[in-house]
């Protein structure tokens, strides 16, 4: 028997890879007897990660903006509808090889060159887990001062966090609770920590948003007054929210192998992401959009914060429940969506340092650095700098990989060769394309120049992290390529390129276009994949391997 075994078209190794240094238990395939995640599971998965305050927080900003809640809701599931494509496509390879995304990148990007979209793709959800940790901890603060009020006589604003101080003990406790569940989850145990608590709280929070919705019907008198919002917003803002919708689970659209490594078989997975996404996020938003438009007939005032209208009744049972819903909502969507994926990447830079709990406890800290506080004190910079931003790059990303998984390879890797040092996914070439290299470095004064215009993420860490990412990864990508080192699929590297840089440029150049950025990032990264590839690669590195 090879190293290799394939039954009903999956595959894992048959032995582990000690002396490999792209190789540790956490990064290896999934054991096919380990692989045990059904219908029921990714259908929990995606109902834990779609209820949560962000997912009312997307329906309250086109509200907010002048649109109609039917159009809303329509935007929010096209929106799903969409991402689901790709998310899809992403989605097999995990099942079928076991393999997380970082590995999965390899393909694309070679052995070494994969980290630099791994890491982008790692920053972005050190953004997320950072927003919705103080998601949770403003509803937590809320709720302790509303029960408590003398947690909220806690003097002094913490230096850094500019916050008062009982608000920062309210994000150490979401903090902790959120890194101590998935430190305990590694997946080489098939993160027993992640499926209970999807499993668990599934049904918990349907139960709970149907509630409210019940709530607010009786209490508003009926559907009419909750409903007549009319449209005042002009269309040519529309294309934003859409994109803002897509660029919202576009981050886990790439990464989603590191879920779908679990899937008992390629059905289940598909299945189950398509009966859970887009129906799941549409009732919610749905059931966001009427309860917040019914507290204004019952409150006077639109109450877009489920946990504020908990709140706000004054009745110690509901804010009881806000409690259960916050801590249970927020935990499922920020360590499935926000912790597993950064972890595999960063993990992915040094294997044999950096293991599941080292990496879980890095993510964390890195997460305070992106001060997502305050992308929360501005709706505008929720939707225009953060989602729209980072679209370009999960778009980018995207591009890439499904080009490269399954028009140039046909659905078909290497699993041995992707964890070893001398392979198919070294990308050796004994010539050097010079002027590859110095269309790169073109690519890197780009990105400096769009950084100092604040156009990537605006301004502060986030941007700054962001940047030092892109230049520092892209001429590392150089170094490696040029040098005997290798490891770098430098077609890929410059099509990512290519598409986060043409995207963010054109936004500066057209206000029309800088609405559509992850549309134009994975349009441009999927066509010049496929040319720099087939161009360069074509000629002496088979595209499908034995």
């Amino acid at each position: 028997m090879g190293i290799v075994r394939e039954v009903n078209g999956m595959f894992e190794l048959t032995e582990e890879l000690p002396r490999s240094q792209f190789y540790n238990k956490d990064l290896a395939p999934v054991k096919l007897e380990k692989r045990t995640w059904g219908y029921y599971e990714y259908f929990s998965m995606w109902v834990g990660m779609s209820v949560c305050v962000p997912t009312w927080m997307l329906g309250a900003s086109m509200i907010s903006a002048g649109f109609d809640w039917l159009t809303t809701v329509f935007t929010i599931f096209l929106g799903n509808l969409i991402v689901l494509l790709p998310m899809i496509l992403d989605s097999f390879a995990g099942t079928k090889y076991g393999i997380p995304f970082p590995v999965f990148l390899r393909s694309s990007f070679g052995l070494f060159g994969a980290n630099i979209p791994a890491l982008l793709r790692g920053i972005i959800a050190c953004g997320w887990f950072g927003i919705q940790t103080m998601i949770m901890a403003f509803a937590i603060d809320g709720i302790l001062v509303a029960l408590f009020p003398g947690y909220g006589e806690i003097k002094g604003v913490v230096p850094f966090f500019e916050l008062p101080a009982h608000t920062v003990l309210s994000f150490a406790m979401s903090w902790l609770v959120t890194v101590a569940i998935c430190y305990v989850s590694p997946p080489h145990k098939a993160s027993p920590g992640i499926r209970w608590l999807n499993d668990l709280s599934s049904p918990i929070l349907i139960a709970i948003g149907v509630g409210l919705l019940w709530w607010a019907v009786t209490k508003a008198g009926g559907w009419g007054p909750i409903l007549d919002q009319q449209r005042i917003a002009p269309w040519s803002k529309w294309p934003a929210f859409l994109t803002a919708m897509v660029a919202y689970w576009s981050t886990l659209a790439i990464n989603i192998p590191d879920l779908t490594r679990f899937a008992k078989n390629q059905k289940v997975q598909y299945l189950g992401q398509s009966i859970g996404l887009p129906p799941t996020m549409t009732a919610y938003s749905f059931i966001g959009v009427a309860v917040t438009s019914a507290t204004v007939v019952i409150f006077g005032e639109a109450i877009w914060d489920p946990v504020k209208l908990m709140i706000k009744t004054g009745t110690p049972f509901f804010i009881f429940v806000g409690l259960v819903f916050v801590i249970l909502a927020t935990l499922t969507t920020n360590i499935t969506a926000n912790m597993v994926s950064p972890i595999n990447d960063f993990m992915n830079l040094a294997p044999k340092a950096l293991n599941w709990e080292r990496t879980t406890i890095l993510i964390g800290l890195i997460g305070i650095l992106m001060q997502p506080w305050k992308f929360l004190a501005d709706p505008k910079a929720y939707i225009w700098t953060w989602l729209l931003g980072y679209g370009a790059f999960t778009g980018g990303i995207a591009g890439v990989i499904i080009c490269d998984y399954w028009v140039v390879r046909k659905q078909t890797l290497k699993l041995h060769d992707i964890y070893r040092r001398e392979g198919y996914y070294n990308f050796t070439t004994d010539k050097v394309n010079w002027l590859a290299v110095a269309y790169g470095l073109f690519l890197a004064a780009c990105t400096i120049f769009l950084w100092s215009k604040n156009a990537i993420l605006g301004e502060g860490w986030p941007s700054t992290l962001t940047t030092l990412v892109l230049v520092l990864g892209l001429l590392a990508g150089i170094y490696f390529y040029v040098s005997k080192i290798k490891g770098v699929n430098f077609a890929g590297v410059l099509a990512l390129f290519s598409g986060v840089v043409g995207s963010l440029v054109l936004s500066m150049v057209s206000d029309a276009l800088s609405q559509w950025t992850w549309f134009t990032g994975a349009i441009i990264a999927y066509v010049a994949y496929q040319v720099l590839y087939s161009a360069w690669y074509g000629s002496h590195h088979p595209a499908v391997p034995n």
